[in-house]
């Protein structure tokens, strides 16, 4: 019922904006992985990535805040994963709208999966591919909003990857979608100064934004990445971490503020937060976005672990959208 009326909700308030303005990408990757001995005597090799990607029309107001609804994939979304704890079987879970474009993509990924990750894909005996259709549920496929503040909230999320031979299961988690929406609410922290009076004053040089904690955040993306991690894995980031953001850069048409922190907070066992990185570009007259990027490492000392990146990003109407 409330996915319904945010979806009437949506609608109504697209009847009454303007024509569409610029549009955005958004974007996430997210990989890790871990090669060790299990009770001393067994292999254990795991490998996961996922990606996914949606462009999305923008209608932006004079007070920094937006609309953003879907319009289009500009290429397949996936997972590709070992399978067991050997990593002797590798699988390829791929969504699109376009059979053939889809099957062009997985073959690409592949070959270059092969190239930059030698010592996982030397031992894999078996590729399993699961192609998938994607299907719209509801009157709206992708759309959120964010406000002045840079704050991001009312999601919809009807994108749902269907496997080419439903209703057949593959058993394996296919949450890329909802996915994006979660990891989209990683940036709900704040990253300019203590608020002014007025709503658009300018930046200082630099400045430090402290309390950040995303333990509430990271347990909602890690059950979409596997059904059993739900009960086997809480994560609790043991003590807040701060942000030292800059001004980078400064135009007339463009303000750069980067963030960057390497607090080695411990989240979960061994493993530790060891780097995150924000970098806005912002239009300096009304605060509207050109491109909110961000980049959170996460490894134990023995290099095990992976990155998480995530980008929403103001498409350059040159650009290939393909």
């Amino acid at each position: 019922m409330k996915k319904r009326l945010a979806a009437v909700f949506f609608l109504l308030a697209a009847s009454l904006l303007p024509a569409a303005g610029p549009t955005y990408r958004l974007e996430y990757q997210i990989r890790g992985s871990a090669v060790s001995r299990l009770l001393l005597f067994f292999p254990l090799r795991i490998y996961y990535e996922a990606s996914a990607a949606i462009d999305l029309e923008a209608h932006l107001r004079p007070d920094g805040s937006a609309s953003f609804t879907y319009a289009g994939i500009p290429r397949s979304a996936y997972i590709l994963r070992t399978l067991g704890f050997s990593g002797r079987t590798l699988a390829l879970l791929s969504a699109d709208r376009d059979e053939k474009d889809g099957k062009l993509f997985a073959d690409r990924l592949l070959q270059q999966w092969r190239q930059q990750e030698p010592e996982f894909a030397g031992r894999v005996k078996t590729i399993k591919k699961f192609p998938h259709r994607l299907a719209t549920t509801g009157p709206e496929a992708f759309a959120f909003e964010r406000d002045g503040q840079g704050l991001y909230r009312n999601f919809i999320v009807g994108l749902e990857p269907l496997y080419r031979y439903h209703p057949a299961k593959t058993g394996i988690y296919f949450q890329v979608f909802p996915m994006l929406a979660e990891l989209l609410k990683l940036l709900n922290q704040r990253f300019s100064p203590a608020p002014s009076a007025a709503p658009f004053d300018p930046f200082p040089l630099e400045w430090v934004v402290d309390g950040l904690d995303f333990s509430a955040d990271l347990n909602r993306v890690t059950v979409l990445l596997e059904n059993v991690v739900k009960s086997l894995v809480t994560v609790r980031q043991k003590s807040p971490l701060s942000l030292h953001f800059r001004v980078s850069s400064r135009t007339a048409d463009e303000l750069e503020i980067c963030g960057e922190s390497y607090p080695d907070v411990p989240l979960w066992k061994d493993f530790k937060i060891r780097e995150v990185f924000r970098r806005l570009r912002l239009r300096p007259g009304d605060r509207a976005l050109l491109a909110d990027e961000f980049w959170l490492g996460i490894r134990n000392s023995k290099g095990q672990g992976g990155f998480g990146r995530l980008q929403l990003k103001m498409i350059d109407p040159g650009e290939d959208v393909r």
